[in-house]
């Protein structure tokens, strides 16, 4: 109790004799980096890439793929490739032909990933804005797996260039069912 009526009328003695920090002296801001394209043994690594729209990567299947803080870019995988991870890039797209492991984008916003042929699967995780293009030919067999991501779209290619457009659910809703035991989850679906 007494510690509360110090508290009320302003008589704390814990913090008395402390004197406030010193402000933080400002950064000019962050410090821009190269540009850096580059194949060091097996992975390709395309960083700090910014309003660059041809960047062409000729691939091998025992290859992978890093891109680093590109903004505005368009990066083109030519032939098989092992895996590809977008990290932190901002309207930025890449078109692959194919790929044995997968796609992995974390931490995106406004991205565009195409395959041409396949990939088994593409992570999307803590993204904003990620807009997919499969064949529809063969991109029914892909597995897509999202985690604190919003705005998700795939489009289904047609051999005609045509395609047609899904979401991936953003909203779920999770309730206890009482036969089973258990909470079970559900897609949330908004009516109206």
């Amino acid at each position: 109790k007494q510690w509360y009526q110090r508290r009320v009328r302003g008589e704390s003695d814990v913090n008395k004799n402390k004197k406030s920090p010193a402000p933080a002296a400002k950064s000019a801001g962050p410090v821009q980096k190269p540009p850096k394209l580059q194949l060091d043994g097996k992975k390709w690594s395309c960083e700090y890439q910014n309003g660059v729209k041809d960047i062409v990567i000729e691939a091998q299947v025992s290859q992978s793929l890093y891109i680093f803080k590109c903004v505005d870019s368009v990066i083109s995988v030519k032939g098989k490739i092992n895996s590809i991870t977008l990290d932190n890039c901002k309207k930025t797209a890449i078109v692959v032909d194919s790929l044995v492991a997968g796609i992995d984008a974390v931490n995106c916003t406004s991205i565009k990933i195409q395959v041409n042929d396949k990939t088994p699967i593409l992570n999307i995780d803590k993204t904003d804005g990620c807009q997919v293009f499969v064949q529809k030919s063969t991109g029914l067999e892909t597995q897509f797996v999202t985690a604190k991501s919003s705005e998700v779209n795939v489009c289904l290619l047609e051999e005609n260039g045509e395609y047609t457009e899904s979401f991936i659910a953003e909203q779920f809703i999770t309730k206890y069912n009482a036969d089973s035991g258990k909470f079970v989850t559900e897609l949330y679906e908004v009516v109206g």
